[in-house]
């Protein structure tokens, strides 16, 4: 008579399933949604890091050494402090999925069982997919919350409303219902306070559209992507891709208005309709369609967001090890239920100053 598969056993094998499943389908490959392309090009080449966090040195002001004078003048040097510190600390994402030792004997089938594993395995992935999404679109949601990451607009954020420039001087608490007054709470990037007149150089790049979606939004892509120096990519391919430095994400609001105005503009429009109804580009950059930017969020990005990202610059990483990691445990109230967790590790990290890492357009909360 055959034995009975014990709960460890089970787990083992379940485990032993489920690894060569992620070896098949890893996380990140396998959740190459159409409409996740932010998701999926930002997390492409995500970096693997050791350390208690996340911590870079970045040069914020000048020692004034340089001059002219003449050829027998004294030369005078100065030393300062001119680096600063910024950090940033690591973030948990979780998931899991639950396997029945009954189910398993009932299951008998290694197909049937790899089949079940490879579905709840495709769940937890899924789960875990979405949940970063949000997060890395977001914001936290206090100074008391340690379980949201950093997000793009930690880093982008809304500068001074009816303005164009690098403004964006603080990141902003995704509180607008708590606090009753959208925009209002801020923190400081990194750590480190900016301002008009203290470290200025730590603001990034903010452009308000009051929500005029025309030749008036054009010009101030066209002044975004030169300021902050963006190049298309040399060869035309589908996203995600490495090769990839620089994209442009926004809504559904955004894109289909400048289709209509690009249509209403052009009096050949009659001859070569694929020119609007493609992925759209802007000075040759992919525009790409980021659904979740549908909704507005006063408090952190305003509405009808634009954003322009050198993914040199900004980027996920990940603590080694723990890159969508799998772990076992036994469920002490369920002696028939094993539980397997899958975690990501990880932090939304930008390795320059956020004035050299990409834009925010947006319509600004105070120009409604």
């Amino acid at each position: 008579m055959a034995s009975r598969i014990s709960q460890d056993h089970a787990v083992d094998i379940g485990l032993g399933t489920l690894q060569a499943i992620r070896r098949k389908k890893p996380p990140l490959a396998t959740y190459a949604y159409p409409n996740y392309k932010l998701f999926n090009t930002f997390f492409k080449g995500n970096v693997k890091e050791v350390g208690d966090k996340l911590e870079g040195h970045v040069t914020l002001a000048s020692e004034d050494n340089a001059g002219h004078g003449g050829f027998w003048d004294e030369d005078t040097l100065s030393k300062k402090n001119i680096q600063s510190k910024y950090t940033v600390p690591w973030r948990r994402a979780y998931g899991g999925m639950l396997w029945n030792e009954i189910e398993s004997s009932i299951n008998q089938s290694p197909a049937r069982i790899y089949n079940v594993w490879e579905s709840q395995y495709d769940s937890a992935v899924k789960d875990i997919v979405e949940e970063v999404q949000a997060k890395v679109l977001g914001a936290p949601l206090s100074s008391s919350d340690d379980t949201s990451p950093y997000s793009i607009f930690s880093w982008l954020s809304c500068g001074t409303a009816a303005t164009e420039g690098f403004t964006g001087y603080s990141a902003h608490y995704d509180d607008a219902v708590a606090v009753g007054n959208a925009s209002k709470t801020t923190f400081n990037k990194g750590g480190l306070a900016s301002t008009a007149t203290s470290k200025a150089d730590w603001a990034s790049y903010y452009g308000d559209h009051q929500g005029n979606i025309d030749d008036s939004l054009l010009q101030m892509l066209h002044a975004a992507v030169l300021k902050l120096n963006f190049q298309p990519p040399v060869v035309p391919e589908k996203l995600p891709m490495e090769k990839v430095a620089y994209s442009i994400y926004t809504n559904l609001n955004v894109i289909q208005k400048l289709d209509a105005f690009y249509r209403a503009s052009d009096d050949n429009m009659g001859y070569r309709p694929d020119g609007y109804f493609g992925e759209p580009t802007f000075k040759r950059i992919p525009m790409m369609y980021c659904p979740p930017l549908d909704t507005a969020k006063t408090d952190v990005y305003g509405t009808d967001p634009i954003i322009g990202l050198n993914h040199n610059a900004i980027y996920p990483v990940i603590l080694r090890g723990w890159d969508f990691s799998i772990s076992r445990q036994r469920d002490r109230n369920r002696h028939v239920v094993m539980s397997l967790f899958m975690d990501l590790v990880y932090q939304i990290w930008c390795n320059t100053s956020p004035k050299y890492a990409g834009w925010l357009i947006s319509q600004h909360p105070d120009s409604d």
